[in-house]
């Protein structure tokens, strides 16, 4: 089921409408303010377009139109960490009443300044090309820091679980990251689904976010699937360059998504998640792309099967 998010529309509901024709269902982006999401909401109460996941946190709740993506899930701070957790939560109600199965969550971030900016010098260096080997060095001086940080998982498993049992009937599910500081990886994933027994506890797999940590070195793009294919509950498609400029229109990058997206279970709802920057021309152009790689990869499947 191919889905769109409307974060490309950027709080501009008007943008939508030469999209929606081209689309089985919509994900509501954390970008806009009440009355944008107001009018989205109107849309899925009308049947207009069916509405299959939400990116926390959005909804008429929500006043600023800049994206929130709970930052503070993870936080050491008490009431930063709420305050997350509660927007999520005021999510999930909103979810319920428009039809939303699917919330997509960011789990946090490692508060480490020198983790941070280490890892962007990183991958910044990369970018411009420096050999592997310049790299080295850095690279294990990341993964050293990254690993020492322990504390932050159960913090992130606490608030799952109360996001989890406070609506059993609504998904959540972390998504992957971009950064190598963001959580989780796929071992504290292992540990999250090891710690929450839930059957509506899934990970949420972003293919450019995936794609950058594979080229830069920190994580497989198919480790996720291979451990974690089963806990699967949608996709985040974007093509993305060598440069690893990402949130591109499908076509529109290096990526094989044929290949990649012959991965995932066909059912799984594969949401679009274009960059507002992209005209109404490329993201039709890159809806069309997606279908035809959807069915390439169904039938390389099917070929590798037989």
């Amino acid at each position: 089921m191919i889905s769109f998010s409307t974060s490309w529309a950027d709080g501009d509901i008007s943008r939508l409408d030469d999209v929606l024709p081209h689309l089985d269902s919509i994900e509501v982006g954390s970008r806009g303010t009440a009355k944008f999401f107001k009018r989205i909401e109107r849309l899925a109460l009308d049947k207009t377009i069916a509405v299959r996941s939400i990116h926390a946190s959005a909804g008429p709740h929500k006043e600023l139109h800049d994206p929130s993506y709970t930052r503070n899930f993870a936080s050491r701070d008490s009431g930063k960490r709420r305050n997350d957790i509660d927007d999520v939560l005021r999510t999930a109600q909103w979810a319920e009443k428009i039809g939303a199965e699917n919330i997509v969550l960011h789990a946090g971030v490692i508060a480490d300044e020198t983790l941070q900016s280490a890892f962007l010098e990183y991958r910044k260096r990369f970018i411009l090309g420096e050999e592997e080997t310049e790299l080295s060095a850095l690279k294990a001086e990341i993964i050293r820091m990254r690993s020492a940080h322990k504390m932050h998982l159960d913090i992130v498993a606490d608030g799952l679980e109360r996001l989890c049992r406070s609506f059993p009937d609504i998904n959540f599910c972390f998504e992957t990251r971009l950064h190598y500081h963001q959580i989780p990886t796929p071992d504290e994933a292992a540990h999250l689904f090891a710690r929450i027994s839930l059957p509506n506890l899934f990970y949420w797999h972003d293919i450019g976010h995936t794609y950058a940590l594979d080229r830069l070195g920190f994580a497989g793009q198919s480790e996720w699937q291979s451990r974690f294919g089963e806990s699967c509950g949608g996709i985040h498609v974007h093509d993305a360059e060598t440069c690893l400029k990402d949130h591109l229109p499908p076509g529109r990058g290096s990526m094989d998504l044929a290949r990649i997206l012959g991965e995932f279970d066909a059912a799984l709802p594969y949401t679009l998640e274009i960059h507002p920057r992209h005209t109404t021309e490329e993201v039709i152009s890159g809806i069309t792309s997606i279908y035809e790689c959807c069915v390439a990869g169904m039938e390389r499947g099917q070929s590798l099967s037989g």
